[in-house]
């Protein structure tokens, strides 16, 4: 008998031990994880990721591109280590870390707009609040629809609580089945105007942004019909564009692994080199420091 219990013992040493080697192991330089992102964050997203691994080459990142909504659902049914999306988790979402007696401290990475664009051929050039709230209640006096990337994007949801529009079933919207849906809609309507994350097409340095910019305009707006602006990294620094929102890094991770990392790096001054970058705003602004080497001393003779 007091040999069984003497193996049970033994066995439950080893499993424990195990474990804990396991425990060790975690590290942000090295795992994979996946990561669930509002679609249209996608390329913001895409640059940060491409810039860890650069730092960190033994991660992986499976990405999940999908409405705001569903991200934070497969972050919270740990289906994902990090959700990125346009806001804080409410009160019921966070009982899942009070539940678990983690602490919750969502990383803010930047600020991007909300980009209206349309067709070459429209037109309009600008837009104000006051026509954007309209087209939302279905109270304009014109043809204008928006045509948003999804039902339960960010896009969205920023732009139902900007407005404080609870009732949306009188609207002129519509939602498409994606961000590149909401493209090739655009390209074939003068009467509507395409709702989009401005990291879509904001890096000026991108031959693909800078494609996408020429099959469309972008719309400028203004607050009180007059002085309409335009999303720009100017714009979002003075913030004079007021179509913005935050981006979130949530993480279930309590310990140090690629997902806690990650929020770190993109919060840190690299990351928000990247958001910068990007055309975007970074949320921490971090002084530049640079440091010039004097050079060799050099007497003049007169």
């Amino acid at each position: 008998m007091k040999t069984l219990q003497y193996y049970i013992i033994l066995l439950f040493l080893i499993t424990a031990c195990s474990k804990a080697d396991k425990a060790e192991k975690l590290t942000i330089r090295e795992g994979k994880i996946k990561v669930a992102v509002d679609e249209s964050f996608k390329y913001i997203a895409d640059a940060q990721i491409d810039a860890y691994k650069m730092h960190y080459p033994k991660t992986e990142f499976e990405v999940v591109y999908t409405p705001e909504q569903k991200a934070i659902g497969l972050m919270l049914s740990d289906s994902v280590e990090l959700a990125i999306v346009s806001r804080e988790l409410d009160e019921t979402e966070q009982k899942y870390f009070t539940s678990r007696e983690l602490s919750y401290l969502p990383g803010h990475m930047a600020v991007d707009a909300v980009a209206l664009i349309v067709n070459t051929d429209s037109q309009l050039d600008s837009i104000s609040m006051a026509e954007i709230k309209s087209i939302l209640l279905g109270t304009n006096q014109n043809k204008n629809r928006l045509v948003f990337d999804n039902s339960s994007s960010s896009n969205l949801n920023m732009m139902l609580k900007k407005f404080e529009v609870e009732d949306i079933t009188k609207g002129n919207i519509s939602a498409a089945k994606g961000t590149n849906d909401v493209f090739e809609f655009i390209e074939n309507s003068n009467y509507s105007i395409g709702v989009i994350g401005n990291n879509w097409i904001s890096d000026s340095d991108d031959p693909r942004a800078l494609k996408l910019r020429s099959r469309f305009k972008v719309l400028a707006v203004s607050e009180d019909g007059k002085n309409a602006v335009k999303p720009s990294t100017l714009s979002l620094e003075e913030k004079t564009y007021p179509l913005t929102k935050t981006i979130y890094l949530h993480t279930t991770q309590d310990r140090w692994g690629v997902a806690k990392g990650f929020v770190r790096f993109a919060c840190s001054q690299v990351g928000q080199l990247v958001v910068e970058k990007m055309g975007l705003q970074p949320y921490y602004i971090i002084p530049k420091n640079y440091s010039i080497n004097p050079g060799p001393n050099i007497i003049t003779v007169e």
